[in-house]
């Protein structure tokens, strides 16, 4: 690590940019950029941002433990206008960290930050992406009780019934919901079609409760219900990649565009607030 190197992060730790600017213009190597731009970045100091990309930063460089800066952003940043900017620089908005392969909708889950997962969605972001255990983004909010995440990405049609790895066993959303006694991310999966399947029988939820919580405690009828949601599943399914863009430009009646992306998602989560 050259002095250099270590002027210029140390400039971007205080929020210097007058010092930034001056070490730039003297003359910095490509991996020492690169690393302050994650490190600006994480910070959230736009304009310093802005002159480390026009002195040739690389918004897919890998440092710092195989993340870019738009996962550093993501993960500790609170401005959306950061990734925004990162994004119009250029970033793989579906980079996946080389240890843990999670992308930066993964890690606005993890935090719950409602702005970021709702940007990433609709900038593009992989909803279905997996990381080394196999969890989607939809997942972990679910872990994480992130309610108003996992309407988003239910609404931006992810793969509802993706199994991943938590706590030693492989879990769907909805088994993981009503293993944790979560009636409201019960119900939002549900009403997206969420199958019991039936690993999870043998698991630490039996198809009796299954039953005896869907239909006692959120009054639903399992069977109508299912037949409704597969009909909705189908249909959403075959609208993808894109589907709340290629909804909002079809011309249909507004029941029919309410029932595909699922309103009663908006009454249930307003509920929780």
């Amino acid at each position: 690590m050259t002095t250099k190197h270590i002027y210029l992060l140390d400039a971007i730790h205080r929020g210097d940019e007058n010092r930034v600017v001056r070490l730039l213009k003297e003359g910095c190597e490509q991996y020492t950029i690169d690393s302050a731009l994650c490190w600006a970045s994480r910070y959230g100091h736009l304009k310093i941002i802005g002159h480390l990309l026009r002195s040739g930063g690389n918004t897919n460089a890998i440092v710092w433990g195989g993340y870019t800066p738009l996962l550093w952003a993501v993960m500790y940043s609170s401005k959306t206008d950061v990734i925004k900017t990162l994004l119009e620089a250029g970033s793989d908005i579906n980079h996946a960290s080389l240890r843990y392969r999670q992308t930066a909708l993964h890690a606005a889950a993890i935090r719950g930050s409602v702005a970021f997962t709702s940007f990433l969605l609709e900038n593009g972001a992989d909803p279905d992406a997996q990381d080394r255990m196999f969890k989607t983004p939809l997942l972990l909010a679910v872990h994480k009780n992130h309610r108003s995440c996992a309407a988003l990405l239910i609404k931006h049609n992810c793969d509802v019934d993706l199994s991943g790895w938590v706590s030693g066993r492989s879990t769907t959303p909805l088994t993981l919901a009503l293993v944790r006694g979560n009636l409201k991310i019960t119900k939002m999966l549900l009403l997206a079609g969420a199958k019991f399947c039936d690993p999870a029988v043998y698991h630490s939820y039996t198809i009796t409760q299954y039953y005896k919580t869907v239909e006692d405690n959120l009054d639903i009828e399992v069977r109508p219900v299912y037949l409704q949601q597969q009909c909705r599943v189908c249909i959403r399914h075959l609208l993808k990649p894109h589907f709340l863009q290629k909804v909002r430009e079809l011309a249909l009646p507004k029941p029919l565009k309410g029932f595909l992306e699922i309103s009663e998602l908006d009454s249930v989560n307003q509920s929780i607030q």
